[in-house]
């Protein structure tokens, strides 16, 4: 199992999500979490830890055909870059 220690900071007008650190051993997740929280000075940010299973990548193996924002859109394996 791996555990995620997530930064969350939270501001009047948005909330951001961010994954800081992640260990495979809840141990070293609290130490990060326990370091993370003391160094940090921002009253709008915290940080917490989130258990997540090991799954691997999703990889597209067909086309897709979707839309964003009303205008069609295809996506495909080959990457932009």
């Amino acid at each position: 199992m791996l555990y995620l220690v997530i930064r969350q900071r939270k501001t009047q007008y948005s909330e951001d999500y961010s994954v800081e650190k992640w260990s495979r051993k809840i141990k070293e997740a609290n130490q990060y979490l326990s370091a993370l929280s003391l160094l940090e000075n921002d009253e709008d940010v915290m940080f917490f830890i989130v258990p997540a299973k090991e799954n691997p990548a999703l990889i597209l193996t067909e086309e897709v055909d979707t839309k964003a924002n009303g205008k069609e859109i295809n996506i495909t394996e080959e990457m932009p870059f």
